[in-house]
């Protein structure tokens, strides 16, 4: 069930943004994708979302390419952009059910997933509350929650850990965590420090491509 991308290549137009991508990533590693902006880091999570299409190469998640089969393996993506969009007039708890509604749960199965992923994000004394009353913080818990619902085998977070507060970080590097029992788990940023409490591996792009792709041994979270 790993996660195999080979020879990737993708441009904006004429401009080459990605160039001759390789690795692998296998259930339980969580890799943090490093770099300076502007080195592709959210492009090639894009990709590895089927939000955009690569120029050429090869991508596969247990085997399943995204553009070859894009519903079967959407169905196993958990993917969190940087912006995090919501609907802010819903509460929590009804944005997440009508979320898990969209991704395929039904019956109790949609209350099972939405009260796992209010436990485990820490949203419970606000699972009532509007999204737009929440602080950035919170809303970003509320969109990791929502990649997490359906315990994907994929989970791709792009710069979670931005203009967040210590509470905040350190829960997701719980839920992080947790997820990677389970799953194959990329995550970008800036933070290399922070994120090695939970990162397995460091793959740092620079010019287009990947300088460097070596192991890290994560901290407990306590």
């Amino acid at each position: 069930m790993a996660l195999e991308v080979k020879n990737l290549t993708f441009s904006y137009g004429s401009l080459r943004v990605l160039h001759g991508l390789e690795f692998s990533v296998e259930p339980g590693e969580v890799v943090g994708l490093l770099g300076q902006n502007g080195a592709g880091k959210t492009t090639l999570i894009k990709v590895l979302a089927c939000l955009l299409a690569r120029d050429t190469g090869y991508v596969a998640m247990d085997g399943i390419d995204p553009e070859a089969l894009p519903v079967r393996y959407r169905s196993n993506l958990g993917y969190l952009s940087e912006a995090c969009p919501l609907y802010g007039e819903m509460s929590v708890r009804s944005y997440l059910a009508y979320r898990a509604l969209l991704k395929g749960e039904r019956g109790s199965r949609v209350r099972v997933r939405v009260r796992e992923a209010i436990a485990s994000c820490g949203l419970e004394d606000d699972a009532d509350a509007r999204i737009n009353s929440l602080s950035k913080g919170m809303r970003k818990r509320v969109g990791l929650a929502d990649a997490t619902l359906r315990r994907p085998k994929l989970l791709l977070l792009d710069d979670p850990l931005a203009s967040l507060d210590a509470a905040s970080r350190l829960r997701v590097g719980e839920v992080v965590a947790a997820a990677a029992t389970r799953a194959v788990v990329v995550v970008s940023g800036h933070e290399p420090q922070e994120m090695s409490h939970w990162c397995t591996r460091f793959i740092t792009l620079k010019d287009r491509r990947i300088v460097s792709d070596v192991p890290n041994s994560p901290l407990k979270i306590n």
